[in-house]
């Protein structure tokens, strides 16, 4: 657990620069400043909120891959769930549609980098979540090809195999044995919220740079808000990877990554019309990668499954 007065640093951290937003956001420097502050705001926020998740699933008899898949990788995405809601608001749902994709291409260029060295012993485990990634990735593929803007019905189709998904990662939750260390509600709740909060003004912060700068809103939210929303992720999979749980770790990459391919896009397709077309190099780049991934967990399973035959 962290030191006691924790909570109260990072609460009065996430106010201080709410206020320096609000107050000094027409100066370069100052936004520069608030971005940074915000980003060690988010570190520790999802550090903190990652040590208490954990052993409060446990203590309740849910396995790690689903508390990774499921629950962590949703806190891992509110940014981006934030970022979408903003976008249809203001009417600029390319916005958010870009910033899902372009975060989905760093975390698994993250993970595809460092998946070789840590994760070959338990990637056999997520095979079924690979092949949902590479068939969300292909759908979406599929709509950049064929629809400019996605019909409201293209949601359904994106939809449907999260609800498989969730139903199959239900069935097969690996209970964990019980984690004797306590965990904190107060700083599971604060956590949450400061990692909302945070990943929320990092992405506002990174607009008023872009406003000096002069880049188009396409390559910002994708290439510019995209790094930026995919921190949460790949913060939490350092995390957990660090402290040892493998299984947690590529639970939140592909439960984040399954929530940005399936949730996000369904939702802002079904508010607002807008399409994948723009974003088609992207998904080419990220459907390369996931079946890399998705041909090493096949063959891990199988070496898995030779040794202990014999």
């Amino acid at each position: 657990m962290r030191k006691p007065h924790s909570i109260e640093i990072l609460s009065s951290l996430a106010i201080l620069s709410i206020i320096v937003f609000l107050s000094a956001a027409s100066s370069l420097i100052y936004i520069s400043v608030f971005f940074i502050f915000s980003l060690f705001v988010l570190v520790y926020s999802s550090d903190l909120f990652f040590d208490n998740a954990v052993p409060m699933f446990r203590s309740v008899g849910i396995g790690d891959m689903y508390a990774g898949t499921i629950f962590v990788g949703l806190a891992s995405v509110l940014d981006e769930i934030a970022l979408s809601v903003s976008s249809l608001v203001f009417r600029h749902p390319e916005i958010g549609m870009g910033a899902v994709e372009g975060s989905n291409l760093i975390t698994m260029i993250f993970f595809t980098v460092i998946m070789a060295v840590s994760y070959l012993r338990v990637v056999r485990i997520f095979t079924v979540d690979m092949i949902m990634i590479v068939m969300l990735t292909t759908i979406s593929i599929i709509f950049a090809e064929i629809f400019v803007s996605v019909p409201w019905y293209g949601s359904i189709v994106l939809f449907i195999p999260f609800i498989i998904y969730l139903i199959i990662k239900m069935r097969s939750n690996i209970v964990s044995d019980h984690d004797a260390r306590g965990y904190s509600k107060i700083s599971l709740v604060v956590s949450f919220f400061l990692i909302f909060i945070s990943s929320d003004v990092l992405v506002r912060s990174t607009l008023g740079i872009a406003a000096y700068t002069g880049i188009s809103i396409v390559d910002l939210s994708a290439y510019g808000i995209g790094i930026i929303s995919s921190l949460p992720e790949v913060i939490m999979i350092l995390v957990s990877l660090m402290g040892g749980k493998k299984i947690v770790s590529m639970g939140i990459f592909t439960g984040s990554t399954i929530y940005k391919m399936s949730l996000i896009p369904a939702f802002i397709v079904a508010a607002e019309p807008t399409g994948f077309s723009d974003l088609i190099y992207m998904l080419l780049a990220i459907l390369c990668m996931s079946l890399f991934v998705l041909a090493l967990s096949i063959i891990s399973g199988r070496r898995w499954s030779r040794v202990h035959k014999s």
